[in-house]
């Protein structure tokens, strides 16, 4: 973008205005010469000098910072170029204007033939000088967001919001739409009125109620169009930015295109959004070490992984002669082999809702209904069993791909202990009580039993009537003097 351009336009803007009002002014005096005047004098002073000054004294550091040379000096000199601007234009206004009545009365017919007392010349001077501050600071402000957005989609470069005031902008806007016309009309009525016939005021009085109308309904205008643009303006692209989140991109980022309150509520968005990335990536490392369900809730809250008691479902798999199969396969295929069937067999237990929670050597230990609660815990374990069978049906593996994997899957639903449990630094989650130690056995007798599922009574009647049960009798489970009932699960 050529920002160097914009910039230049933005000062001149006001001279333009200026130039109007005089021709105005011109037309109603009949003073052709004054118009004549004014584009001279305007031109060269008033535009052309100070566009050189001002991108001198304070739009090279900015032009620095577009280039690529980024620096603190650089960024402040961005973030408060509308307000230093309007201060050049209101300062230079104030101090050429007057300057400009003076010599047009040196410069004859050009000039015009009338002569204005002193307070009417710097009253006028300062009213213009006000205007062109006014004008000059919305302008700058719409061009300094238009550069923080190119250089957040060039760079991805983000300055920092905040230090301003949205209040004291507006009290600033209001103020000058609320206030000057009523001056205007003011000095017209009580000030003004001795300078007419003859005094040196060659206007009728009628003549200066309809500028200073015209003037009031400029700067109105101006006000409409410019002060809800540079406040909503940023706050449609921080909507936009959290419309993103909300659907979950967190790679997005709002720049900051105001120096004020908004601007620093982008600031706290982007920090959140960083926030959310971390937590994320916790969640996702402590994924691979503990369950994720349990990652998530350690990190939401790690009170709750205290220590809980809850009726759950308990599953344990098994790799059928799994220790013959390892024997023929040096430990990097191993390792290849066990990667690729927990890869299989962990989609069905993650698709229903359960957790793993630890791989012990060739077996899962997975729970259902704790530490994330379904009521229908033990038919999520019994559907995530068979599709644990279904997805093994015909797949083959190992390094020649000819390796026939059958697993065993015990399952038991009853009372367990929940809890991080451990010393120090180094703690763990883990589910304990005589419901997992029958669910480990059940996968123990599959073999005997001709499993490939095995389910406790437990289970059987917690499960509802969607699977079909084939019962095989009472059997003793070594660790319990009772004998429990055992059921398979028919496909």
């Amino acid at each position: 973008m050529n920002a160097s351009r914009q910039f230049a336009i933005a000062l001149a803007i006001p001279a333009s205005g200026n130039i109007l009002a005089n021709a105005m002014f011109s037309v109603v005096t009949g003073e052709i010469g004054y118009l004549l005047w004014t584009l001279f004098y305007d031109g060269t002073v008033l535009v052309l000098i100070n566009i050189l000054l001002a991108r001198r004294f304070l739009f090279r550091p900015v032009q620095a910072l577009m280039a690529g040379q980024d620096s603190t000096v650089a960024r402040r000199a961005l973030e408060q170029l509308p307000t230093r601007a309007a201060i050049w234009s209101f300062g230079f206004y104030l101090l050429f204007l007057p300057v400009g009545f003076y010599l047009s009365t040196l410069a004859g017919s050009y000039g015009g033939d009338f002569g204005l007392p002193l307070d009417y010349i710097y009253f006028v001077g300062f009213i213009l000088a006000l205007v062109a501050g006014y004008l000059v600071y919305f302008f700058i402000n719409s061009l300094v967001t238009r550069i923080k957005l190119h250089l957040f989609a060039e760079r991805n470069l983000i300055l920092p919001g905040g230090g301003g005031r949205l209040r004291r902008r507006m009290v600033v806007a209001i103020s000058v739409i609320a206030i000057m016309p009523v001056v205007l009309l003011a000095a017209e009525f009580f000030w003004f009125t001795r300078y007419r016939d003859g005094g040196g005021l060659d206007l009728s009085f009628e003549g200066a109620i309809i500028m200073d109308i015209l003037v009031s309904f400029f700067l109105i205008t101006l006000v409409i169009i410019y002060l809800p643009r540079s406040m909503i303006r940023p706050i449609e692209i921080l909507a936009r930015a959290v419309e993103r989140v909300a659907k979950g991109d967190l790679t997005v980022r709002a720049p900051v295109t105001s120096n004020d309150e908004i601007g620093g509520l982008t600031t706290r968005f982007n920090d959140m959004v960083d926030g959310l990335n971390e937590r994320q990536a916790i969640r996702e490392t402590f994924g691979k070490y503990v369950p994720e369900a349990v990652a998530e809730q350690l990190i939401r809250d790690p009170g709750v992984l205290a220590g809980e008691e809850r009726i759950a479902t308990i599953m344990f798999t098994d790799i059928e002669g799994f220790t013959g199969f390892s024997e023929m396969l040096t430990p990097a295929e191993t390792i290849g082999l066990l990667n690729e069937y927990f890869e299989l067999v962990l989609e069905p237990i993650r698709a229903e809702g359960g957790t793993v929670n630890a791989f012990i050597g060739d077996s899962i230990f997975a729970s259902f209904n704790v530490p994330v609660p379904h009521d229908d815990h033990a038919a999520r374990a019994i559907r995530a069993a068979l599709a644990i069978q279904k997805v093994l049906d015909g797949k083959r593996f190992g390094p020649g791909q000819d390796i026939r994997l059958v697993t065993r899957i015990g399952i038991n639903t009853g009372t367990v202990a929940a809890g991080a449990v451990g010393s120090g630094d180094r703690l763990g989650y883990t589910i304990i009580g005589d419901t997992v130690n029958v669910a480990s056995r059940l996968e123990g007798l599959a073999k005997e039993l001709g499993g490939p599922i095995l389910v406790s009574d437990t289970t059987r009647r917690t499960s509802g009537e969607s699977f079909v049960f084939e019962p095989l009798g009472k059997v003793a489970v070594r660790g319990r003097a009772r004998e429990i009932s055992v059921w398979r699960v028919s496909d």
